[in-house]
């Protein structure tokens, strides 16, 4: 009876009930309250911050092997470079420079064998003749061009759920925001992925109510881009599952408009279609890979058999391949890929990269308040969050969860929504923000329970549908009192005064959680903070400041320091053939980035230990030796010659070792300058050194 019931309600009630749970993305004719022209001014300032900013700026660690492999994707049919990233991201930054005709370093060497793109993308940015900073400077435009476009999606959206003035306050948080400015400007697959991310769970949320030949290519071109993005882009599923579960248990109707509109209401009837829709996803996404990587399961061209492979982080074991070498340690993901690779069932450099990346994300050396694991801590982006995100935003956040919660207003008033109790208009609202909140849990979930804690940077896809769930805060605009109705604009106002304050070193944005910027260093490092972007930055310091002093660097990083014109020494140095040179510490300027100052990926340990010091002092007499030895040629080589071949394990063990040490001091005592808060500066005295190198170091 009461399925009956249910099938005799009419068609116009039908429709009305649709019109409330419609997704925000298929909706139209909304009256415009905000003039076109403010929402363009504020996607130009926040274009004009991110490309002003970094214009000064180095490239970062990995942009320039996401450079070097776009640009390889259109000019060479190999594959084998960067398979652990999707290629949409950097092919689309490589297109500007298809017409100036740069050089690609010869494919006939070792690097190019072993599919080293570090050691590719040094020459291909500095030792072939091309211009680097004209490379970084239109890829890097490219990707500000994205981020504008997610910027008007968040917009949109929160415009669609809360009125012109919610989505005015989520555009200012995204526009302003240092993390998306410091991410959205660089030549990574971050911003790409966030954009689709969103679009991905909107187009989802939109064919899951509305099967109409637009949702159907919305959603199926947002899933493809996505995969093409980033290998976390398998997220989505539990996150789609999630939405169809939470779909089938509401009782709103499905519209079908495949030519003639037909209403389903029956949940059997649905999840058949619902079948039908992840069908037509599955294969959209599925030829989209094949596409991207020209219908060809073979990564790479000419190439003989035991000579080239993928890139593998260490040296190949004797009588190891690649794929057996990334296999180490996961059974169920290395059967799953063999049986993939044995039926060719998506192309050969997407599957290694896949395999990768799940290797790589078992352990990762990390750091967090001055502590060093490589499986990371469940609370490392918790942290992240709290350190890194402005106050402002924190607060905006806060209103609008106060705003839902209290019932201040609910979404914006659809058909039907008078009358409603406060419980009823809030499960009607959870229910139309669905994918937002989804996108967000899930990606916090899975963000928490990974190993890979390197950077701030991997939430970045959760910020968009963050920044538009904001636009709840909107409802304290309408407060009875005029100090609850300046609350938003103040701490908007607010926040654009920290972005203007940190700009151009957004990525080393850090609050007054952590001590401001200039602490940033005692908490994170990495992408976090320091990710090589501030050469040049230290050149133009070097100009200003050097005088006649001997520095020393110890730069975290993949740019080049001859191409800035930095004439300094390494730290720790590298032993000549000869033996000849000053490997010596003496007073002068020391130039040291963060990440090199918490000894990441250098000695196993922050914090100098009793067993590094017994290493340390089992070396020194005869690196003393070694030192005081005449500096020529001859006396040097006779002295390594009597040494033996090991030798030159030793000398590297034990700059180490000294390295280890001296940022051990260091870190005792706080910088006397910076560059872009990444690389930390001390003028050290000769006391200063044989303090560094001989005294008795605290434990922290």
């Amino acid at each position: 009876m009461g399925a009956k019931k249910h099938r005799r309600v009419s068609k116009g009630a039908l429709k009305k009930r649709d019109t409330e749970s419609r997704s925000p993305l298929p909706a139209r004719g909304a009256r415009r309250f905000l003039p076109a022209l403010g929402v363009v001014g504020l996607l130009t300032v926040h274009f004009m911050l991110a490309s002003t900013s970094v214009r000064h700026k180095g490239p970062t660690f990995d942009e320039v092997a996401h450079l070097t492999r776009g640009h390889s994707w259109w000019q060479l049919e190999d594959r084998r470079l960067l398979t652990n990233h999707p290629p949409l991201a950097s092919a689309w930054a490589a297109l500007p420079l298809l017409d100036d005709g740069l050089e690609f370093p010869s494919l006939n060497q070792e690097a190019w064998r072993e599919s080293k793109i570090f050691a590719i993308a040094k020459q291909f940015f500095y030792r072939v003749g091309n211009d680097p900073d004209a490379m970084l400077r239109q890829a890097r435009t490219m990707m500000i061009l994205l981020s504008v476009a997610l910027g008007g999606v968040v917009f949109w959206w929160s415009k669609r759920l809360f009125g012109a003035a919610g989505g005015t306050v989520s555009l200012v948080l995204y526009a302003f925001s240092p993390t998306v400015l410091a991410n959205g400007r660089l030549v990574t697959t971050d911003l790409a992925a966030s954009l689709f991310f969103l679009l991905s769970a909107g187009g989802v949320w939109w064919v899951l109510h509305r099967v109409s030949p637009a949702s159907l290519l919305v959603s199926a071109a947002a899933l493809a881009g996505l995969f093409l993005s980033k290998m976390s882009a398998g997220l989505i599923v539990p996150m789609g599952l999630a939405l169809l579960v939470i779909r089938l248990l509401s009782r709103r109707p499905l519209v079908i408009k495949l030519g003639r509109e037909r209403w389903v209401t029956r949940r059997w009837r649905m999840a058949l279609v619902f079948v039908a829709i992840i069908g037509f996803c599955i294969l959209t996404v599925w030829l989209a890979l094949w596409a991207a990587y020209g219908f060809r399961y073979q990564a790479m061209v000419g190439t003989d058999t035991g000579r080239d492979h993928f890139f593998v982080q260490k040296r190949l074991p004797a009588g190891m391949g690649d794929w057996e070498f990334q296999a180490e340690g996961i059974p169920a993901t290395a059967a799953a890929i063999t049986w993939a690779r044995e039926l060719h069932l998506l192309p050969e450099a997407y599957l290694y990269g896949f395999l990768f990346t799940v290797q790589s994300g078992r352990e990762r050396d990390a750091f967090l308040d001055g502590e060093r694991r490589l499986t990371g801590w469940w609370y490392f982006f918790p942290l992240c969050f709290l350190y890194k995100v402005p106050l402002p935003i924190m607060g905006v956040i806060l209103a609008a969860v106060i705003g839902v919660v209290t019932g201040r207003r609910h979404l914006a008033e659809s058909a039907g929504a008078t009358g409603r109790s406060r419980g009823r208009r809030m499960l009607d609202d959870l229910y139309r923000t669905a994918p937002l909140w989804m996108l967000v849990a899930v990606y916090w979930v899975f963000a928490m329970r990974a190993n890979l804690n390197i950077g701030h940077r991997h939430l970045l896809p959760t910020f968009a549908p963050m920044f538009v769930l904001c636009g709840a805060a909107a409802t304290w605009l309408d407060a009875g009192r005029k100090w609850l109705r300046a609350i938003i604009p103040a701490l908007l106002g607010l926040l654009v005064i920290a972005s203007l304050v940190i700009w151009p070193h957004y990525l080393a944005s850090f609050n007054t959680v952590a001590g401001g910027p200039a602490k940033g260093y005692r908490h994170l490092v990495q992408s976090s903070l320091d990710w090589g972007q501030d050469l040049p930055g230290l050149k133009r310091w070097l100009d200003r400041n050097r005088g006649g002093e001997r520095v020393y660097v110890a730069y975290h990083g993949t740019g080049d320091w001859a191409y800035y014109g930095i004439k300094a020494s390494s730290l720790p140095p590298y032993l000549r053939q000869s033996g000849t040179g000053d490997y010596r510490l003496t007073d002068g300027i020391y130039c040291i980035s963060a990440t090199r100052l918490q000894q990441i990926y250098r000695l196993r340990t922050s914090a100098w230990t009793e067993k590094l010091e017994q290493q340390y002092r089992r070396l020194l007499p005869e690196m003393l030796e070694f030192e005081q030895t005449p500096n020529d040629k001859h006396a040097r080589g006779a002295l390594m010659k009597s040494k033996g071949n090991a030798f030159k394990n030793r000398f590297r063990a034990f700059q180490k070792l000294r390295f280890g040490r001296l940022c051990a001091y260091l870190r005792r005592r706080a910088p006397d300058d910076h560059v872009g808060y990444s690389i930390l500066i001390y003028r050290l005295i000769r006391q200063d050194i044989d303090a560094a190198l001989s005294e008795p170091i605290p434990s922290p």
